[in-house]
């Protein structure tokens, strides 16, 4: 599937070729550029080798661009949130793990909830999910 994603601060996009660009800090206060797969479900993370983050470490992610945080604490504070425009140019919420190593995203359209991951069901319920984002 064709689809751009955007900050949900300045609506810049933040998508080049098939990789979304984010940057982040880590926990001791670091910072580097994340480049995630533009394919929901996909948690390959490309990063420089020297910007060094553990399994399980909590992220701070930015908009590379306004320099915003886009962490969601109204749905939790490990939880993330960038747009996503489809080929039909609809509007989804994509709200993601900011722990590296988990595998958390989640696609919101309305009323509709599509997870991916095998961590989707760690952080939250459905109903609190469309509630709050």
């Amino acid at each position: 599937m064709k689809a751009n994603y955007l900050c949900p601060k300045c609506r810049t996009y933040l998508n080049v070729g098939d990789k979304i660009v984010i940057s982040a800090k880590n926990e001791r206060g670091y910072k580097g550029i994340l480049l995630f797969s533009i394919h929901l479900g996909d948690y390959e993370i490309k990063k420089h080798s020297n910007f060094d983050i553990e399994e399980n470490e909590s992220l701070s992610m930015f908009c590379p661009c306004c320099h915003k945080s886009l962490r969601h604490p109204k749905v939790h504070n490990n939880i993330f949130k960038i747009l996503m425009q489809d080929a039909e140019d609809q509007e989804y919420e994509i709200l993601f793990s900011g722990v590296y190593g988990e595998r958390c995203t989640y696609q919101i359209k309305e009323e509709k909830v599509s997870s991916f991951g095998k961590d989707a069901g760690k952080y939250l319920n459905f109903t609190n999910l469309i509630n709050m984002s």
